[in-house]
């Protein structure tokens, strides 16, 4: 019989959304959260461990504690873990850590946080996924199939990734693209329950030092969260938190709580960032532009693509007057004579000018940046030097490589590189020869490109690698110690952010991975698959309270249809790139796309420097005839109100919204005025609209 011992806790100070004190029950392996009439049972196990007597437990100020005593009988492995249970920070949360430490010679086992809840005939479920709908691991890039993610579902039988699929040896998915539905952006979870507007979420800490994790959600109501290749024994004491969080029946609940509870993981910190959200471009094009008919479609920024250097790395090569060739190759790292001619030389006088005449009529400028990839055409075993003086090692980048930064290599397991576009290498920017070129490279362009607005970080999907010639004290791959690449990633951020903030200038990622943990205090977004349902999805639940501004491939994506074109982006608050002169690899202009991107110019207009509202029910459109979402803009609010199809009107319920309004009115696509809005009726917390759509859309201003 399963030893079970009662510990009641009361934390009337909760406030939880039926006003009743919270029980905690102990069980044999953890407990059961008691609120009202819902029971939640909690717990933690690591694999192939198991309880070797009853866990103890004690009563502590204000919360309540587990002490387990975890062994594994067949390999003889050791291990305590303590959980603390009490009262969490805001209304209606209880806080879960737990603390893990293992005894022995280090070791890795997944480590299970899971949740039970008792589903309900009416009970919902959400996530901040990719998709509400499996559709398996494509291996193929997929860009239809688009579903809203603000949907609730059933609760399904299904596993999601945190960020991107782990890396292995037998399946390393290099160069991976965040195009399948099953990814999850903001590790959390929650039930919901309509027909008494409550629901409640389990949250993990995006500042606990995570891995890899998945996620297994069982239609029965069951949570399993299972963090990989953390390293246990060896002395090491792992920790990590959640939160259980009662709210609403909506989605904005547990994003409320998330972004109130860590606002350095959604907040730019330099608030100018949001200037630079509308649509974009990635282009060569250094010439005049039509600036009024840019401004028409909310244009703002150009993340200045790649070619201004004269190879992967070398950003800003360290001369002062002197020019230099651009690089132009294919994906083998082979030199088209073509691209090369026509791409030329610039300087460093030349990039400076170009952002001084983007700021002078409005716009922004991003140079790019990367800090996993490094050189052009990199030879393998090292080449003799090809520099007789050390002044010049950065004008051949197998001579930079081998000479400054070769202990940063990642290396296969065959002992060979990771060869990337340009036959560049990956390199791990946890290195600290590679932090300090980086830091260097930062540096000179605060000192030498002051127009320009910042930077934008390129392929962030390498972080997923670890590598095995390193120890970060946290990961233990392949039977070893390792340095986990995100480690990297926040060793060097750590150092790069503060640094460019302090110059007033952004920094952008463009995030294959898509983790909330690798964006604190990083100030936007630019995703180069937001053409792709998938990673569009993903990355506006990583942009509430920042710029995102969204890749598109080329005028197919948008010729497919449209109006679900710009009505999904509209919808969740990405910025899709502009139809630009020498975008690369993206949308090019025609007469065709420019006029559909008038159409919907002043829409996009109407959400520039936009963020989420997340009270409770926001806004809801009466009988689905449409979908809604509520943003923030300066001066008032702007409600999206899409996908609508044939419908003519919606009747739209804003809640949030403050006596007096000044004004209201709607915007369609096509139009060339918005058209005034009275209110239909207001309840004591409601404002209720009718607002006319064209083409199945609108936005309403209130002012």
């Amino acid at each position: 019989m399963a030893y079970v011992r009662r510990c009641i806790l009361f934390l009337a100070a909760l406030c939880l959304s039926n006003a009743q004190p919270v029980q905690i029950t102990t069980t044999a392996h953890g407990v059961i959260v008691t609120a009202g009439q819902k029971q939640i049972e909690l717990s933690t196990e690591i694999e192939r461990l198991a309880d070797s007597q009853p866990p103890r437990t004690r009563r502590q100020s204000g919360g309540l504690e587990l002490t387990h005593t975890l062994i594994d009988k067949t390999s003889g492995r050791r291990c305590s873990m303590v959980e603390r249970f009490s009262k969490g920070s805001g209304a209606g949360s209880v806080r879960w850590e737990v603390q893990i430490q293992g005894e022995g010679a280090p070791w890795s086992s997944p480590i299970h946080t899971k949740i039970r809840y008792h589903v309900g005939a009416h009970t919902r479920f959400w996530t901040a996924w990719s998709s509400p709908q499996d559709d398996g691991e494509p291996e193929q890039v997929r860009r239809g199939n688009w579903i809203n993610p603000l949907t609730t579902i059933a609760v399904p039988d299904r596993r999601f990734y945190y960020g991107a699929p782990y890396f292995t040896l037998a399946k390393p998915r290099i160069g991976f693209s965040p195009t399948s539905g099953n990814l999850i952006s903001l590790p959390l979870v929650s039930f919901l329950e309509p027909d008494q507007d409550t629901g409640t979420s389990l949250i993990f800490s995006p500042a606990d030092p995570l891995l890899d994790m998945t996620l297994d959600v069982g239609s029965k109501g069951s949570a399993d969260f299972a963090q990989h290749f953390q390293r246990l024994g060896a002395g090491r004491s792992l920790h990590f938190s959640m939160d259980l969080v009662e709210h609403e029946a909506d989605w904005r609940g547990p994003l409320r709580w998330m972004v109130e509870k860590y606002p350095s993981y959604f907040q730019p910190v330099v608030q100018t960032a949001h200037k630079l959200g509308g649509t974009s471009a990635y282009s060569t094009f250094e010439g005049p532009v039509d600036a009024p008919k840019f401004r028409d479609i909310a244009f703002r920024t150009n993340w200045k693509a790649s070619f201004d250097f004269p190879y992967m790395g070398m950003f800003l090569p360290p001369v002062i007057s002197e020019s230099w060739t651009r690089f132009a190759g294919d994906s083998d790292g082979k030199v088209d004579p073509a691209n090369q001619a026509s791409r030329g030389h610039t300087s460093i006088a030349a990039m400076a000018d170009y952002s001084a005449r983007m700021r002078n009529v409005g716009f922004y400028v991003l140079n790019y940046f990367n800090v996993t990839e490094f050189g052009a055409h990199i030879a393998f075993p090292q080449p003799p030097r090809a520099a007789s003086r050390d002044a010049d090692l950065w004008k051949d980048p197998n001579d930079w490589l081998y000479q400054r930064l070769s202990a940063a290599l990642l290396l296969t397991p065959e002992g060979r590189p990771y060869y990337t576009w340009g036959k560049a290498v990956a390199l791990d920017c946890g290195e600290p020869s590679y932090q300090k070129f980086l830091l260097e490279q930062a540096r000179r362009h605060i000192e030498q490109l002051p127009q320009s607005s910042g930077i934008c970080i390129d392929r962030m999907d390498w972080l997923r690698l670890y590598n095995q010639k390193r120890d970060d004290g946290q990961s233990w791959f392949n039977n070893g110690p390792a340095r986990s690449l995100y480690n990297s990633w926040h060793t060097l951020m750590a150092k790069l952010l503060p640094m460019m903030h302090a110059a007033g200038k952004v920094v952008f990622v463009n995030n294959h991975v898509k983790r909330i943990d690798l964006l604190e205090n990083v100030d936007g977004l630019f995703d180069e698959f937001a053409s792709h349902a998938a990673s569009l999805n993903t990355t506006a639940f990583l942009a509430l309270k920042r710029p995102a501004l969204g890749w598109v491939n080329d005028e197919q994506v948008v010729r497919e249809n449209p109006d679900a074109f710009f009505q999904r982006f509209l919808l969740l608050g990405v910025f899709p790139m502009a139809p630009f002169p020498g975008n690369d690899h993206s949308l090019l202009p025609s007469a065709w796309v420019d006029k559909e991107y008038l159409a919907y110019g002043p829409l996009l207009k109407a959400l520039e420097e936009r963020t989420w509202v997340l009270t409770p029910h926001a806004a809801e459109v009466e009988n689905n005839v449409a979908q809604a979402n509520m943003f923030s803009v300066p001066g008032g609010f702007a409600i999206v109100i899409a996908l609508g199809g044939s419908a003519s009107s919606a009747r739209v319920t804003v809640r949030g919204v403050h006596n007096p309004v000044a004004a209201m009115d709607a915007w369609t696509p096509g139009s060339t005025h918005p058209v005034a809005i009275r209110q239909t009726a207001r309840g004591a917390r409601d404002l209720i609209v009718d607002v006319p759509l064209k083409r199945g859309c609108a936005i309403l201003r209130i002012k």
